[in-house]
């Protein structure tokens, strides 16, 4: 049975009514409106839609912001998740933005488009968009399936809101070998232009150099040179424990940071190359039975990392792109790919591919 209340303020103006519905089997539900009409006619609708068995409680997404959606999504479900710190940093950021104060049913796909123009008016990386609208969407969708935030669709949806294109652009940043760059500069005495050769040495060389004599060198250097040698990510070296380590049999497992699986999931065993082996015994804690291999914070080492490179005047290059260099390095050792997907842990071929870089050079090479 509905039942239509006259709302007033505190002068005793009527502002508006409330009409709630009451159904054997289905929790009380109310809405207010401006006019006795309007609370009516909805109320009819709720009664017909309880008798059909078709209604659907909006109470939840018509109380709940964006914003009230994402924290509690960041708080209850993003520290169960691999990549949680990084996953809670793109939310944090967004919860900042106005969208948030947007409530869900509400919420149309025109908001998101004009979310992602704003990121992308603020030179956010098209990858970066991409993850943090993926995140809204995942955060929605979770919402409606566990939470009873009953929306008609998910506005957050790439079917809904266009991607900003160039996100799934593969990256192809390998080291650079050694090269020799001329310059031409004019002679004072003659007049004339006077060619100059300068070595550029191999970024590889300059980057190792650039580590060794930076503060964290005992941990950069092996870490760098058993990245190149088995294309592990630096999370799963800093998540390394010496009883993963079998030196007699040349193999690492390799079981991520949460101990369970890499960032795929899945535990792997490495093979070592002489060059591998030689790296994990130059780690300062080589020697210790158990233990993890790298004795320092990852976060300290990656901006120690990045501080190197740009010191060294290598432009654009992050510790991942070692693990982009190693595979196309592997990929000559392992022709067969599915050998190669074993040793560096991609799931997919399309994975794969993301990360062998093979120059036309080389290919033209095993033709000859």
């Amino acid at each position: 049975m509905a039942t239509i209340t006259p709302r007033e303020n505190r002068e005793g103006q009527v502002i508006g009514y409330q009409a709630k519905v009451r159904r054997v089997g289905h929790k009380p539900v109310s809405k207010t409106f401006e006019k006795k009409k309007d609370a009516e006619r909805w109320a009819k609708s709720v009664e017909t839609d309880m008798d059909r068995r078709v209604f659907l409680d909006h109470s939840q997404a018509d109380s709940t912001t964006l914003g009230a959606l994402l924290r509690r999504y960041r708080e209850e479900v993003t520290p169960a998740k691999r990549g949680a710190v990084q996953e809670a940093g793109h939310l944090i950021v967004v919860e900042d933005d106005e969208i948030c104060l947007r409530r869900l049913s509400a919420l149309s796909p025109q908001d998101i488009a004009s979310y992602r123009d704003r990121m992308l008016a603020c030179d956010y990386a098209p990858a970066t968009v991409v993850r943090r609208i993926n995140l809204i969407a995942t955060a929605i969708a979770h919402g409606r399936r566990e939470w009873g935030m009953h929306l008609p669709s998910n506005p957050a949806e790439a079917k809904l809101t266009a991607r900003p294109k160039g996100a799934d652009r593969k990256r192809e940043r390998r080291l650079q070998p050694a090269r020799v760059e001329v310059t031409y500069q004019r002679d004072p005495d003659t007049g004339n232009e006077v060619e100059l050769s300068h070595h550029i040495p191999a970024e590889e060389e300059r980057l190792m150099a650039g580590l060794a004599a930076s503060k964290h060198g005992a941990w950069l250097v092996p870490m760098a040179k058993l990245a190149l040698e088995t294309a592990a990510r630096q999370g799963e070296i800093c998540a390394l424990d010496w009883a993963d380590v079998d030196l007699a049999k040349r193999v690492m497992t390799i079981r991520g940071l949460s101990g369970d699986g890499s960032k795929n999931g899945e535990i792997r065993k490495v093979p070592l190359s002489t060059a591998a082996l030689d790296a994990l015994r130059s780690f300062p804690t080589y020697g210790n039975k158990n233990g993890p291999v790298v004795g320092e914070d990852q976060r300290l080492l990656k901006v120690t990392f990045g501080r190197v490179v740009d010191r060294a005047g290598i432009a654009d290059l992050t510790f991942h792109d070692l693990r982009h260099e190693a595979t196309s390095r592997l990929a000559k050792i392992y022709t067969n790919p599915l050998e190669l997907m074993r040793v560096t842990g991609h799931k997919t071929l399309s994975m794969l591919a993301r990360y062998y870089h093979a120059d036309a050079e080389e290919l033209a090479q095993r033709l000859a």
